[in-house]
């Protein structure tokens, strides 16, 4: 019994001993790989005890197995994902030429008058806004009875233009062309001529002020004056006392400070007659208007008023509907076949000329504003083109606006024919477009 008991006790220490033996072999193992890692294991990732290391595999499947590379010892640097740069808003031009429809880009382009005697938004006025979505209306005499019936009558109407502001327009020029002055207490503005005499160019500067006045308290935005026409044909009846002297030298300075009194008040003006209808025997509102003479008196003359107007930043210029036989060797190709006898006989009006208003007016001059027609239904235009024909000249030759076309659903409707048949392309009609919208952010 303590034989067996002795041989017992000496297996147990036996396999004690041996037990020993490997849990020192686990150990000094154990030690060693932990040697090798601790240097990197700062740089990894640490995970909750029993939980190994996680990547996405590019699948829906979370991947459990992958091992982590050791990374060298290093300062951590910190490189926050960066944040995507806002998308650049657009500017008010910019964002309207993408909303507005074609139809509503040719609209922009008309400007139209009100019939005979509406003083009030009539069923007829809603129906044309509606079918042709106009970019400006222009008001007479007989539209206009008192103060607060036109801030009615134009509050109305910009109620009915709800995307756009119109270009609320008149011809405000004082003296004989009033068609507000009636309904202030102190009548009508001083003549240009009357305050050309007076040789007192601060009173100018006056005047135009008092006229954007009287404008922004009814609610236009536009003045088509001053005239910067020069009066140097005592027999022209047409321009007259309408013009600030008889020289260039006379009417030069007014011109500027009438410019700079309304638009440093909130008003567009807007330069006429272009290329100038001081010296002409005829009257552009009954028949085609003549200016017999060639580049050198037009450099001399009738050329420097614009360009004071230009350099003083006017808003806009109207072009006369007069021709220039003289300078028939200048003029650009014709548009049009029905414009090639208007072209060969010398007898183009400036109004439908490339060689006006592209060249000299925008290119030797550098004005960028806008260009207007004068009234399209004056008979030196209507009785020689008919709507279609008339808006599309005037365009083509480089308008931006065109003003009172005798009927303007004939020429919007023709305006839009002829771009879907590619007489003109959409880089056209932007062009004008944009300095629409340029003057007409500074409404809003």
């Amino acid at each position: 019994m303590s034989n067996n008991f002795g041989c017992f006790s000496t297996l147990i220490l036996m396999v004690l001993f041996l037990m020993i033996l490997v849990a020192c072999s686990y150990t000094g193992s154990n030690d060693f790989e932990m040697g090798a890692e601790t240097s990197q294991i700062s740089e990894q990732t640490l995970l909750p005890e029993g939980q190994n290391p996680t990547i996405y595999n590019g699948t829906n499947e979370i991947n459990y197995t992958a091992t982590v590379p050791s990374l060298p010892i290093s300062e951590p640097t910190y490189e926050p994902t960066p944040t995507p740069a806002p998308e650049q808003e657009l500017s008010f031009v910019d964002y309207w030429l993408e909303q507005l429809t074609l139809e509503e880009k040719i609209g922009q382009l008309f400007m139209i008058r009100l019939p005979w005697q509406s003083t009030s938004v009539d069923a007829r006025i809603r129906r044309t806004l509606e079918v042709i979505p106009v970019g400006g209306i222009i008001l007479f005499r007989d539209n206009v009875t008192s103060t607060s019936q036109v801030q009615t009558l134009i509050s109305d109407l910009q109620n009915l233009s709800p995307r756009l502001p119109l270009f609320m327009s008149v011809d405000e020029e004082g003296g004989r062309v009033s068609r507000l002055g009636h309904i202030f207490p102190d009548g009508p503005t001083p003549s240009a001529l009357e305050i050309g005499q007076s040789g007192d160019i601060a009173r100018a500067y006056e005047v135009g002020q008092t006229l954007a006045e009287r404008l922004l308290s009814l609610g236009f935005n536009m003045n088509f004056a001053p005239v910067a026409d020069v009066w140097s044909n005592p027999t022209n009846t047409v321009i007259g006392n309408r013009a600030f002297g008889h020289t260039a030298e006379e009417v030069i300075p007014f011109v500027s400070a009438t410019v700079e009194g309304m638009q440093n008040n909130g008003v567009f003006a807007v330069l006429k007659h272009f290329p100038g209808h001081g010296d002409t025997n005829e009257d552009s509102h009954f028949e085609l208007a003549f200016q017999n003479f060639g580049r050198e008196r037009f450099d001399e003359l009738e050329s420097r008023p614009f360009i004071a107007g230009v350099e003083s930043n006017v808003s806009g210029v109207m072009m006369a509907h007069i021709s220039t036989p003289e300078f028939r060797h200048l003029q650009n190709p014709p548009l049009f076949d029905f414009l090639v006898p208007w072209h060969e006989n010398g007898n183009l009006p400036a109004t439908f000329s490339s060689y006006w208003i592209r060249d000299i007016l925008r290119g030797e001059m550098g004005f960028d504003g806008l260009v207007i027609t004068d009234a399209l239904d004056m008979r030196a235009i209507s009785d020689n083109f008919d709507d279609g024909q008339s808006a599309l000249a005037a365009f083509l030759a480089g308008a931006d606006i065109l003003l009172m076309p005798v009927n303007v659903e004939n020429a919007f409707n023709a305006m839009v024919e002829a771009y879907h048949a590619g007489v003109f392309d959409r880089e056209r009609l932007n062009e004008s477009v944009r300095r629409i919208l340029t003057a007409k952010e500074v409404i809003i």
